[in-house]
Order: C-alpha cells, then structure tokens, then sequence
C-alpha cells in the first residue's frame, strides 16, 4: 500500500522518554519511509507540548503508553493531542501487547496501537497503514486513491456526510455483507444509501425497498417471489426484488417494519444466501449484500421482544449512525448554502441574517429534510435569488422563539434597574460583579450578574454575537441560556433593550414586526 502523493515529507513525531527505544525505531525505519517521512525523535513532554503548537503540522504522532509522568502516563496526552490537532492520526506504542492494554490505548481516542515488539517489517508497514486507514475513516484526507475504479466523491454538504462517502468504498471492497443505517427521520439515510448506488460499478444492481409502505399481506411475495398458484392472484411465477438484487445491494428502508415471518424469512436469506419463493419447494441460490436503515433503535426494539435478535446481529455487521441535526449545528451552515446552490430555479442566495437565524434553530422535528424543505418555502418569496428572513415560515419562527419548550426572549418592555456603582466583587478574566455590601447577596444572584458581565465581554469581542455561539462560548445548551435570559430580563436584572443585541436577536425582532 503506498502513501497518496503529498509535496512535503510526511512529519512523523516519536515521543518516548527512552532515548534507547527511539534509536531503536528509528533504525527500524526503511530508507523508503525514510524519504517519506521527517522523524523527530523527543524524550521529554515539554518538548512535545512545544512541538504541536508550531509548524508545520504533525500527520502522525508515536506516544509511549507508559510515558514516565508525575500524574498520568501517555494515554492522558491522547486527548491534549487530539484538543490541538483534530486531524492529526495517532499511534500508541507498548511493550505489553495484552489485550487490556490495547482497550485502554483505543477507548482513550487513539487510532491505532503498535506493539514495540513488531518486528522491522510490520513497523514499517503500519506507518503506511494507519497513516491511510485513519485519514480516510475521519474524512480529512485531501485525497484517496482507495482503489482504480473509485469514483468521484459527488456534490454533497457536511462533514458527516463527506465521513461517510470517503468510507463507503472500504465498505464496498471489503467481506461486508449487511450495513445497518441509524439515526432520526430526516438525517439523510436516503442520501446514504445514493451514495451506495454512486459507488457501485456499472451494472451492478441496487434495489431500493421501503418496508414500511407494502402491505403486510404483500410484502413477502414482494422480497421472496412466488411461483403460480401460490394464492389467489398468482397467475404467473414471480421473481422477488431480493432475487433481482442478486450480485449487488438491497436497500431495505424501514427495516424495523417487517413481520415476524418475513424476519424468519429474511434471516434464512442473509444466512445461506438462498430464498424459497412462497409457494415453492426448491431453494434458489443468491448472493445479495444488504443495506438497512431505520428511523428507530432497533436494539431498543430487540430489548422490547419486537425484533429478532438474530437477524439484528446479522443486519449489522457494521453500523452507520447519522446524528440528528441539532448535534451537528457546525454543518448547517454547509447544508443551507448547499440546498441553496441546488434548489429547482436557483441558485439562490441568503442574506447572512436569514443565515445567523436558521443556523440558531435546532431543526428538532425533521432535521436536514425539514431544513431543505424550509429553504424551499422560503424561495415563494425571493427578492431576485435572495432569500431573507421575511421568507422564513411562520412554523420555523416558533422553533427560534421556543425551542425546547422555553420562549427565547419576552416581547414586553422592561425597564432596567439602575445598578448601584458600590464596591465589586472582582472574578478571573476581568470580569466585575457589582455588589452591596450592606445587602444580602445569594448565590443566584451572583449567577446572573456572572452571565450578564460575561454576555457583555462576548459581545465586545464579536461584532455578530448570536444566541447558539454565545451558548457554545460558555458552554451550555442553546435552551437553557434561552431560559436564563428570559429569567434575568422578568427579574428586572437587564431590559430588553439591551439584551436583544448582544445575543444578535435584534434582526429578529424586525423581521418578525414586517411580516
């Protein structure tokens, strides 16, 4: 497996605090990897810390496990790592090769684990390989070469979804057999599997099945066929769309739907890769790979008695999980402009405060597809290409003003408090409480005093301070600061008037009083 083309040599650091094991490795290396990679060796943590903040960048990092620190060994640098240089792959290194030790090395976030006990060879081999197989796994790899006859990554939007595309053609060229699809209605399961489709060479079959919309009576001499006679209707023999799916996929939507026979029956498929027509003896040889997808937890429903256990095991032999929309809002921003570019009668275009608005809504009720089809209302009333906040519907506003159950700030004018310029109660980072010491304090209080003074010193910083980058900036949930605000404002603690523009909500305010 050779390494892709890269301009500049590969950095590789090795942080070890044996000088005599980093000799060791080093000898180890192949001319080849050599000319490949840049090797710095270093013995002490200091070093290494310094290391990661200059360039150029380190592509591979070597951490000893059993690193000789006052508090912790290697493994707590895997995360110090990972916080400095999210893409960077790294390897760690043991003399104890024992399964423990292997499970502590992986749970703690690395991508691989290399014993110090693999001999020239395999050292040599593995530089290359997890180099690769861990680039390719994250999606931060320029480019792959996974194979001749891969394809283009097509036109899509989001970091999880460019993830998954980079992994599908591992997928397709390796002894998986059956790939289960999880996550919310609307996540982009479809889409996935489009992508199945893209990478799939020429001719070969790809049958799409929602489980969920045949009929229960139906669905079984849908996937299976059946041969004449085999019950009323049955004027001629049938072939199934399992058997048309033979050499290549089926893709079985709503999976969870199936009946207790047809799981039966499906089982025995996936099993012996041959089906029984209903009505027939004789087994027919296949051989289909299957790729599922469900709106619900099916190890839940395996736990509740409604799905099969075993055929659960054997629809998953790997798993792909989409995560709802509101866990990735860093892609929303990708997916509007994406949406917009593609739409029928476009390419639109959106004001960057129609953009701050739908990138600050958690998209709880349908994810992507209730974002796209949001920006397809929105297009009713365009102003040449642009879309703006006017064009947002009024269903999507109640998401802003209530998105977790909490109304994002009161409409009703409060007047502000005068505070009293009395001695303060001086907090890190600057920050100044205003205090009376001839009054009593309490803890809360001083919380939302806290808040305020730190909503203040955000929107010094940033000139388009919102609601969802506050919340991240100080790290809670965009509906429990949503309650917070509303609560300072109905304590007479802060007016509204001020309130709305330091968390950006001001644009909304006047869009909201033009429709």
């Amino acid at each position: 497996m050779s390494i892709p083309d890269k301009k500049e040599p590969f950095c590789l650091i090795h942080l070890d605090d044996n000088p005599f094991e980093l000799e060791r490795f080093a000898a180890a290396l192949d001319p080849e990897i050599l000319g490949e990679y840049r090797l710095e060796s270093l013995d002490k943590l200091e070093q290494y810390r310094s290391r990661m903040t200059q360039a150029p960048t380190p592509d591979l990092v070597i951490l000893d496990i059993h690193l000789d620190l006052a508090l912790k060994g290697g493994v707590s640098l895997v995360k110090e790592t990972r916080e400095a240089l999210p893409s960077v792959v790294i390897l760690m290194c043991s003399a104890m090769d024992d399964v423990a030790t292997i499970s502590e090395c992986l749970q703690g976030g690395a991508d691989d684990f290399l014993s110090k006990r693999s001999d020239r060879g395999e050292v040599n081999l593995r530089l290359r390989q997890s180099y690769q197989l861990a680039r390719v796994k994250r999606g931060t790899s320029l480019e792959q070469t996974i194979s001749e006859h891969s394809r283009r990554i097509p036109a899509i939007a989001g970091r999880t979804l460019e993830k998954i595309a980079r992994r599908i053609p591992l997928i397709l060229s390796s002894a998986v057999s059956a790939v289960h699809l999880e996550g919310e209605s609307g996540t982009g399961k479809e889409v996935v599997a489009d992508l199945f489709a893209h990478f799939l060479p020429d001719a070969t079959p790809f049958v799409r099945v929602n489980c969920g919309a045949i009929a229960p009576t139906l669905l079984e001499s849908e996937l299976f066929g059946h041969v004449k006679g085999a019950f009323t209707g049955a004027m001629s023999d049938k072939k199934g769309l399992l058997e048309t799916a033979s050499g290549g996929w089926i893709f079985l939507d709503e999976v969870a739907t199936l009946s207790p026979s047809a799981q039966v029956a499906l089982l025995r498929v996936l099993e012996n890769q041959e089906l029984i027509r209903v009505g027939a003896v004789s087994p027919r040889p296949i051989q289909v790979r299957v790729l599922s997808a469900a709106n619900e937890r099916i190890s839940e429903l395996v736990r509740q008695g409604k799905f099969r256990k075993d055929l659960w095991q054997r629809l998953c032999e790997t798993e792909i999980t989409l995560a709802p929309l509101r866990e990735r809002p860093e892609e929303i921003e990708a997916l509007v402009r994406h949406f917009s570019s593609t739409m029928p009668g476009g390419p639109y275009h959106i004001s960057e405060t129609a953009l701050e608005v739908l990138c600050s809504i958690p998209w709880r009720s349908g994810n992507v597809r209730e974002l796209r089809n949001c920006l397809r209302a929105m297009t009713e009333l365009h102003v040449n290409k642009l879309l703006t906040p006017l064009s947002i519907p009024a269903r999507v506003w109640k998401q802003v003003e209530d998105p977790e159950g909490v109304e994002l700030l009161p409409t009703d004018e409060v007047v502000r408090p005068v505070i009293p310029a009395s001695p303060a109660v001086r907090i890190p980072e600057g920050l100044v409480l205003p205090w009376n010491p001839t009054e009593p304090i309490s803890f809360d209080f001083l919380a939302d005093q806290l808040l305020l003074e730190v909503l203040r010193k955000l929107a010094a910083t940033r000139p388009r301070l919102s609601l969802r980058e506050a919340a991240r900036c100080i790290g809670m949930s965009r509906s429990t600061l949503s309650g917070r605000l509303k609560g300072l404002v109905q304590k007479n603690l802060v007016g509204i008037e001020e309130l709305l523009p330091l968390v950006g909500a001001g644009s909304k305010s006047k869009a909201q009083s033009s429709e």
